[in-house]
């Protein structure tokens, strides 16, 4: 009888040794330690020291590549989200010591999924295959199948089907039927094509018979010119008759100007100019 009483006391003393102290009640933003309520850290600060009975929390600011967003009393700020570029990433808003980076993907590309860890390309819509749902920050591009009378002949991830030509509405004729890859091919008639073809090729052939013409025209002028060549014109050769001079066998003294005698020598006969002669 005395052991079982015994037992009961050891063991209440080990429940009452390991059972922790009831919680404190403490107000919004503080947390209890030590049997008393701290403050939290606010927003873009972290925990340093626990208060104390003579002591308020001792907080200290994130770093400029870190951030808290909440009251808090964390030890280690944590680090702005990185926008890999390799990865598709691209920064949409920086972030501060109270927010984080917020990444968005670059032009062209969609996050892999919902927390948008990473992104990839758009898809494209091969030939015969129009957009249905381009493509957003978020969802790949939806493509479907072009319907007769459309046609797409392009890799796009914007392009939607095409509707074929109307030949119709342009005075033309069906050559050849479009498919969801081509479009429809449009031409003229037989009797509209020779009315077409025939004045263009009356039109050459006359543009070639005037360019001969001229070239003939000039051809023969060349010609004409090196069978009759322009003679100079020659000055009038003055002649004397010499029967108006009887005595012209006759010597003469010759004189020079100012009416001056000239020595005749032996053996040469006497010569006069015209002028002396008149």
């Amino acid at each position: 009888m005395v052991r079982l009483p015994l037992k009961c006391l050891l063991w209440g003393c080990f429940l009452t040794a390991v059972h922790p102290e009831p919680p404190t009640s403490c107000k919004e933003n503080q947390y209890p330690t030590n049997s008393r309520c701290c403050n939290l850290c606010p927003p873009g600060q972290k925990l340093v020291n626990h208060c104390t009975e003579v002591t308020e929390t001792e907080c200290l600011p994130c770093s400029s590549s870190e951030f808290l967003a909440t009251w808090n009393r964390e030890k280690h700020c944590h680090q702005h989200k990185y926008c890999d570029p390799n990865l598709g990433l691209q920064v949409q808003r920086e972030g501060t010591s109270k927010t984080d980076t917020t990444c968005v993907c670059s032009e062209g590309h969609h996050c892999t999924n919902s927390a948008c860890e990473s992104c990839t390309l758009h898809s494209l819509c091969f030939p015969g295959l129009g957009v249905k749902q381009m493509a957003t920050e978020v969802s790949d591009t939806i493509c479907e199948p072009c319907p007769v009378g459309f046609f797409s002949n392009v890799s796009s991830a914007s392009e939607k089907c095409q509707p074929w030509t109307s030949c119709e509405s342009k005075g033309l004729v069906e050559q050849r039927a479009g498919t969801n890859k081509t479009d429809v091919v449009c031409g003229f008639q037989s009797r509209m094509r020779a009315l077409v073809v025939i004045p263009i090729t009356l039109g050459i052939l006359f543009a070639v018979l005037l360019v001969f013409l001229c070239i003939r025209k000039v051809t023969k002028e060349q010609e004409t010119k090196a069978l009759h060549p322009k003679t100079e014109r020659q000055d009038p050769v003055e002649t004397i008759d010499l029967e108006d001079f009887p005595d012209s066998t006759a010597p003469v003294q010759e004189t020079l100007h100012w009416c001056q005698p000239v020595t005749q020598e032996d053996g040469k006969e006497s010569r006069i100019s015209v002028q002396e002669r008149e």
